[in-house]
């Protein structure tokens, strides 16, 4: 069980690969399913200003997989903190007793159409996921990989 609340393990294991499912199904209503309808839900990269409503997730999720599809391979996930508190629980927006942020890193896949070819490149990536712990819904995603890289394959 995590130290942070009663959910156990394997439930959280359950939402945050339910996530990655959902992104790999290129169905953008999928993916915003995932998400606590709330008007502080986020979608984050890395420093990049959040992308705030479920709505807003569901319409540049869409516009993302017209050009991109996405596989998810070697997923870890921490629920408890690491070496010095890995787990980072002040950013934005502010967690409560009733959110619970877990981290994990995958293997993304990324395959880019550029209309004359398809582009496949594989990027480590990091998530910051905070969860709604009574819906299991996800308050915020904050996901940090190099995506100059998925820019660059869009060039060809």
């Amino acid at each position: 069980m995590s130290t942070q609340t009663a959910t156990p393990d394997a439930d959280l294991v359950r939402i945050v690969q339910a996530y990655y499912d959902a992104v790999d199904s290129r169905d953008a209503a999928r993916v915003a399913d995932t998400y606590l309808d709330a008007p502080t839900t986020t979608l984050q990269f890395n420093a990049d200003d959040p992308i705030v409503t479920t709505e807003a997730i569901k319409e540049f999720t869409a516009g993302f997989f017209r050009i991109v599809s996405v596989k998810h391979t070697m997923i870890d996930i921490w629920t408890t903190p690491l070496m010095g508190d890995v787990v980072p629980v002040n950013l934005a927006p502010e967690r409560s007793a009733s959110t619970l942020t877990v981290v994990s890193t995958a293997l993304p896949t990324f395959s880019v159409d550029t209309g004359s070819a398809v582009n496949r490149l594989a990027l480590p990536a990091t998530s910051i996921f905070t969860i709604d712990i009574a819906s299991g819904k996800f308050v915020s995603v904050h996901n940090m990989f190099d995506i100059t890289k998925v820019y660059a394959a869009l060039s060809g």
